[in-house]
């Protein structure tokens, strides 16, 4: 959660971004990526009705960004089409999805 400003906010972002761009390749060497990466600031809660962008970054809460997974690969079905043990973080979001109604969350 952040109670900064919006020009506080910019600057840590761009810092964050920076380094991104330049740790990309290294960090996913081996993998064929796109000459464009689209930077996302990840924001617990916020209103995009004024602000949509952060140093150069498309603003998304972490509600918009599980949604945008759960799209993807929230209807392959673990025993067919787990996600790969490499990826823990989607692998744990798809067996949570697809637990949601068993846990009690919709």
């Amino acid at each position: 959660m952040d109670a900064n400003t919006w020009a506080v906010r910019e600057a840590r972002y761009a810092k964050k971004f920076a380094a991104g761009k330049k740790y990309i390749r290294d960090v996913f060497k081996g993998i064929d990526l796109p000459d464009h990466i689209e930077q996302i600031a990840l924001l617990g809660f916020a209103s995009t009705a004024n602000v949509k962008t952060l140093a150069g970054g498309k603003i998304m809460t972490s509600a918009q960004f599980l949604q945008e997974i759960t799209s993807e690969i929230g209807g392959l079905k673990i025993a067919s089409a787990a996600v790969p043990e490499q990826y823990p973080l989607l692998r744990t979001i798809q067996f949570a999805y697809q637990h949601r109604k068993a846990a009690g969350w919709c």
